[in-house]
């Protein structure tokens, strides 16, 4: 079993890696946790008088840099959102700005049909319901079965039992419900990475769940489930593909992959809607390996007291006919 030194030792040159010379901007950005950040459940409160009921409370809080997001900056006096009975009662989510930021780059529209792939505990699914308002268009799929009670409990606490709820392996979704295929407007591919992105060197022992053999065995099932998002997308629709990790295997390389096994797929620019948000390009070369130029319009987000370190991906399949 390797030391925590070692294991430490074996994270930072990884780091170094990926990020060359803007290395010691993700180390520094992870040595201190971030804040809590939330969203208010528009179905149960309004915002003002939320906010006020935080602040009576003695909360200090400040609108977040993603669209409908806040940050707990009392969080630091271990004041915590997720210990309130607003919390409790489904008035307020928290929940990272980086995982807040994949839904807002979907971007999906009232009139859309709208898959959440790896669905659980449901964060993203009610952030979709939120902003479309119709959460009976938006199916959200889990496999393990403690998970989607849990989800399923989750969203109905958050006001959308009406979310269609889909208990299925991701990747094989297509063979058992062949009328998906090609049925959705919009995809999101949150795949289960080797959660790099969320190591904060302040916690007890912030290695404790890292394999660094994970990214090469793990991106097989990410290709697999990005693959069945891309038989449930319409032609002219768009697809979110993102990780909460760092490494090139499950990030770019899997871009790569699907830009050669899918011809009509491609990369769009993100328009992050986030004032300063602090990200990266898609890597374009890793290693002697070069990608496809177009995965430089992915994003890499960079971890700081905000946010999580993040990857994210918008692709359309291209509408009928055209080239």
């Amino acid at each position: 079993m390797e030391s925590k030194q070692v294991k430490h030792e074996l994270f930072v040159s990884k780091v170094k890696n990926v990020f060359g010379s803007g290395a010691e901007k993700i180390l520094e950005g992870i040595l201190h946790p971030r804040y809590e950040t939330f969203r208010i459940n528009l179905r149960k409160s309004g915002v003002g008088e939320a906010l006020e009921t935080l602040r009576m409370l003695g909360f200090e809080i400040k609108e977040g840099p993603v669209p409908g997001s806040f940050i707990n900056l009392s969080s630091i006096n271990d004041l915590k959102i997720s210990q309130t009975d607003l919390f409790k009662k489904g008035i307020l989510y928290v929940q990272g700005l980086s995982s807040m930021l994949g839904v807002v780059v979907l971007d999906p529209k009232p009139d859309d049909k709208v898959m959440d792939l790896c669905a659980s505990p449901g964060s993203k699914t009610s952030f979709m319901a939120t902003l479309t308002g119709v959460p009976k268009n938006i199916y959200a799929v889990e496999s393990n079965s403690g998970r989607f009670y849990s989800m399923k409990k989750n969203l109905a606490m958050q006001g959308y039992p009406d979310v269609v709820t889909v208990k299925a392996n991701a990747a094989g979704l297509l063979n058992r419900y062949p009328v998906f295929r090609e049925a959705f407007d919009r995809v999101l591919v949150d795949v289960p990475c080797s959660n790099e992105g969320n190591v904060r060197f302040s916690a007890p022992d912030p290695l404790k769940f890292w394999n660094p053999k994970l990214p090469k065995k793990i991106s097989m099932l990410q290709k697999k489930i990005l693959a069945s998002g891309y038989g449930m997308l319409k032609p002219g629709g768009y697809m979110v593909y993102s990780t909460c990790t760092y490494s090139f295997e499950e990030n770019e390389s899997v871009i790569n992959w699907a830009l050669k096994k899918f011809p009509d797929l491609d990369v769009m620019k993100i328009n992050s809607r986030v004032k300063n948000l602090k990200y990266l390009k898609g890597l374009t070369e890793y290693k002697g390996e070069e990608t496809d130029p177009r995965i430089s319009n992915t994003m890499r987000i960079l971890p700081d007291n905000y946010f999580d370190g993040f990857f994210i991906s918008l692709l359309q399949r291209r509408p009928a006919g055209a080239r």
